[in-house]
């Protein structure tokens, strides 16, 4: 055994001798320190190991060469870095925006349904009630083109929409409308990230909820909820182009500074024309984990056409802040607020009197979406601030407007969205005596998936406004409507490249 021993530690040394000068050193220390510095050659103390026992000092040598076991910390140390992220998860993030994805759609829509109020006769511009409703049948069609390409951090998306709608006993020929957007954003260093977004559409019914026109009732995109809104015909063109810059400071602070011009044009006549430019400041300031403070300041500089031609200006200042949150109760409940209170102050001219005049009011507004499951979700809003009615009235209106809807999957294949809005529009036209605009929407939707490509849907849909001072509404402009809406019919969406991000049928 113990030739064995010195054999073992001969070889050894003479592997030693041949890598060099060095190694003959190594060859004169004594043998218990010569096995810690010759860890490369493992299969020597495989040997030496199981005959061990009676040698004392030689056993508690093999401890050092349990090195394999330093390796397994390696993966640990990757573990808490992707778990711990907290606060630094943020900066990571704004440098790596995942894989990049590439996807074209394509979405046609083909309605028909009967509408009991397909208009409200020749207006109200004289004063007069209405003339008797038209009902009949409706028919709509609409397709899109979608195309997105990037990821959380750099991305590109092109939609264009272009639809039919019918009113046989309204409308001589189908009114035509389209929309083309484009929005995209990349960074600009480590922090700094740029967008920009343009927004051309064209329409032929008035609408109220319509977003291109520049001052809306709702909240943008409320106006999906309440799609039979269609009053009277008059045909615009619109144009929304913005850019924006998002910069952030550190981990706990962050800035972003917009700017956005919006044009709208009739075709039929000057009137209601009109133009804004606006610019929104905001920062954001992380209180704790899913709580943060934001404070903006909004400047509109507008113009609009009168009905007598005259342009009349207006310039707005708004200033607003409050919390955001962000709530995540379960794997399976998110909640997501934002509040925000302040004071807007305004300066234009009396469309009826002709003299300047200025005003503070108290503003607010609150969104909030609840996930209650990930197929199931609840979105309500409410906002107050000044708004004009473009081409309808000269005046500029208070406006208070909420909305609520609801949706999600019932069954694997069926799904079910129910919304509900209100708006009240206020302006005083002499001491102590306002005009009002009071309007409500409500729908509820149905959409079974027949195939992965195709589904069928059906829709109620229902509209109401009354306005207090008939007298001061153009010819075509009805001051009180009712409409009930019915529509069924296909929506096909295809892939035509690409992976979509989810699946087609089940987008809202």
């Amino acid at each position: 055994m113990v030739l064995s021993k010195a054999g073992a530690y001969l070889a050894v040394v003479l592997i030693l001798a041949t890598a060099g000068p060095g190694s003959a050193q190594s060859m004169a220390q004594p043998t218990p320190q010569s096995p810690p510095a010759q860890s490369p050659p493992q299969p020597v103390p495989a040997r030496t190991d199981p005959q061990a026992p009676p040698v004392a000092e030689p056993k508690p040598e093999p401890a050092p060469r349990k090195r394999p076991t330093k390796r397994s910390p390696r993966t640990s140390k990757r573990q808490p870095s992707g778990a711990a992220q907290g606060s630094s998860g943020d900066a990571r993030t704004s440098r790596d925006g995942g894989p990049s994805r590439k996807e074209l759609m394509f979405t046609a829509n083909v309605l028909g349904g009967y509408d009991d109020n397909l208009t409200a006769g020749l207006g109200t511009g004289s004063g007069a009630a209405p003339t008797a409703m038209a009902s009949g049948t409706t028919g709509s069609l609409d397709a899109t083109l979608g195309y997105f390409r990037g990821n959380a951090l750099r991305s590109i998306r092109m939609d264009s929409t272009g639809s039919l709608v019918a009113y046989p006993g309204y409308l001589d020929r189908p009114a035509p409308g389209g929309v083309v957007i484009v929005d995209g954003k990349t960074p600009l260093g480590r922090n700094l990230t740029f967008g920009a977004s343009e927004r051309v559409g064209y329409e032929s019914l008035f609408n109220v909820f319509s977003p291109g026109a520049s001052s809306a009732p709702l909240p943008p995109g409320i106006g999906a909820t309440v799609p039979a809104t269609g009053l009277f015909e008059r045909r615009s063109l619109s144009s929304n182009s913005s850019v924006s810059l998002d910069r952030r400071w550190g981990r706990q602070d962050s800035t972003s500074l917009s700017y956005s011009y919006r044009v709208q044009q009739f075709t039929d006549d000057d009137y209601g024309d009109n133009s804004a430019h606006d610019v929104l400041a905001e920062y954001r300031r992380s209180l704790t984990r899913g709580a943060r403070a934001r404070v903006a300041y909004r400047y509109v500089n507008s113009e609009y056409a009168a009905s007598d031609r005259a342009l009349l200006p207006t310039r707005e200042h708004r200033i607003e802040g409050g919390p955001e949150i962000e709530n995540a109760r379960s794997r399976r409940h998110h909640l997501t607020m934002s509040l925000a209170a302040g004071a807007s102050y305004i300066e234009s001219i009396g469309a009826t009197s002709g003299q300047p005049y200025h005003a503070w009011v108290p503003i607010g507004s609150a969104s909030a979406r609840l996930a209650l499951s990930p197929l199931w979700s609840v979105d309500g809003g409410y906002r107050r601030e000044f708004s004009q009615l473009q081409g309808v009235t000269d005046e500029v209106y208070t406006t208070d407007t909420a909305y609520l809807t609801t949706g999600g999957l019932v069954t694997s294949r069926t799904d079910l969205r129910v919304g509900a809005t209100y708006s009240n529009w206020r302006t005083l036209v002499a001491s102590g005596v306002e005009d009002t605009l009071n309007v409500y929407g409500a729908s509820l939707q149905v959409r079974v998936n027949l195939t992965k490509t195709v589904a069928a849907t059906a829709g109620y849909y229902y509209y109401q406004h009354r306005y207090s001072n008939p007298g001061d509404l153009p010819a075509g402009f009805p001051a009180a409507y009712d409409r009930n809406a019915f529509r069924v019919g296909l929506t096909v969406s295809v892939p035509l490249a690409g992976t979509p991000s989810r699946p087609p049928l089940t987008q809202r």
